[in-house]
């Protein structure tokens, strides 16, 4: 009910911005990089490189939390929340090393599929996580774009589900299913946790309007 009450932190709020953007940089370029299966070190290294940066502003939010006295909403919200966004760009950088390491024979199709839902997942959390600075006034919107996310996780999991399926049946290769399995696997990953993110973000939205 004290939604419209809750002190600003510009501070903690920028650290949120400037994570999530590399969030959704990061997953772009690894879309990119599914999709044209080519230039795959060069790649690596530029989503390495966001991953990093992001490592330096989440300890930098950290630093700040530890500093602060009131904060815009619960401490352990704002750490699980820092915390579940650097995990999205983890898993991000971590399929972009398997990619690079394993480079695999053909990227197949439901690879690129979930490297799309991943950057539609990034996208929406970006959203929500700014809209939390006027929480009281945006919850309806910030309650649709987490349904979004949800409905792209089920589906990632599908997909996913479907690309082993068809691995199993068509690939004789037994390195190959190894290789591409895993990409998979790693790629819905990164799409669970951005649910994850989603289920905090409506965590906040309950405690505070």
């Amino acid at each position: 009910m004290f939604g419209f009450l809750l002190p600003k932190d510009d501070v903690i709020f920028d650290k949120f911005d400037q994570i999530c953007t590399l969030v959704v940089e990061a997953t772009r370029m690894l879309k990119v990089m599914v999709d044209e299966g080519s230039s795959y070190e060069n790649h690596q290294l530029e989503i390495k490189a966001l991953e990093r940066r992001s490592d330096d502003l989440v300890h930098g939010a950290i630093q700040h939390l530890h500093k602060t006295f009131v904060t815009p909403f619960d401490r352990q919200d704002i750490l699980k929340l820092t915390k579940r966004l650097d995990d999205i760009l983890d898993l991000t950088e971590g399929t972009s090393t398997r990619i690079e390491l394993y480079r695999p024979r053909h990227m197949m199709q439901e690879a690129k599929a979930l490297a799309g839902i991943l950057v539609l997942c990034a996208g929406r959390i970006e959203k929500m996580v700014g809209l939390l600075r006027v929480v009281k006034k945006n919850v309806h919107q910030i309650n649709e774009l987490a349904q979004d996310v949800h409905h792209f996780e089920t589906e990632a999991d599908d997909v996913r589900r479907q690309g082993i399926a068809r691995l199993f049946r068509e690939e004789e290769d037994a390195k190959e299913v190894i290789k591409c399995r895993s990409i998979l696997e790693h790629l819905e990953r990164a799409t669970d946790v951005c649910a994850q993110v989603s289920n905090i973000i409506e965590g906040i939205i309950l405690e505070n309007t």
